[in-house]
């Protein structure tokens, strides 16, 4: 029994401290400001959709949330993921979404993307003279957080 009881306390610690390195190894969102208009809406059980070539289902209940966020110039929200997927609409100005290979794509004002629970981390940054303001539509597990925080994965930018 003691050596179980070590056992289960040594895991523990282990697991305390991988949180904890995997929280300091964060980049933390800088610049953006966000302002929340549906704070996890729930979705029934099972909604399936299949209507003008789009496809929606969920098996599981679900929450639905929906924020804006101003970027100041310089601005970045850290590198992270989602759970489920994230619909964001570029509104006003231009930003920059850089990918865990540290490749990049530029958004405007007017262009869309989506990243999704499967996909690696990305930080999506402002690297110019104005603010940029996006929209973004979450669909998440019900109870889950709609950002994770994630550590950089060895890119120049954060």
């Amino acid at each position: 029994m003691k050596r179980r009881s070590a056992l289960a306390l040594t895991i523990a610690a282990v697991s305390s401290l991988a949180i904890a390195a995997a929280i300091a190894a964060a980049t933390p969102p800088a610049g953006v400001t966000p302002v929340t208009h549906v704070a996890g809406a729930t979705l029934p059980d099972d909604v399936k959709v299949n209507a003008d070539k789009i496809k929606f289902r969920t098996k599981a209940p679900t929450d639905v949330s929906v924020l804006t966020l101003t970027i100041e110039p310089g601005g970045t929200t850290g590198w992270h993921s989602h759970p489920g997927l994230a619909v964001i609409a570029v509104t006003e100005g231009t930003g920059t979404l850089y990918f865990s290979d540290c490749s990049s794509k530029t958004f405007a004002a007017g262009q869309a993307f989506v990243e999704n629970g499967d996909d690696r981390p990305t930080v999506f940054r402002n690297e110019t003279s104005l603010p940029v303001v996006v929209t973004v539509t979450f669909v998440a597990p019900k109870g889950a957080a709609i950002i994770r925080d994630e550590a950089n994965p060895a890119c120049q930018v954060s």
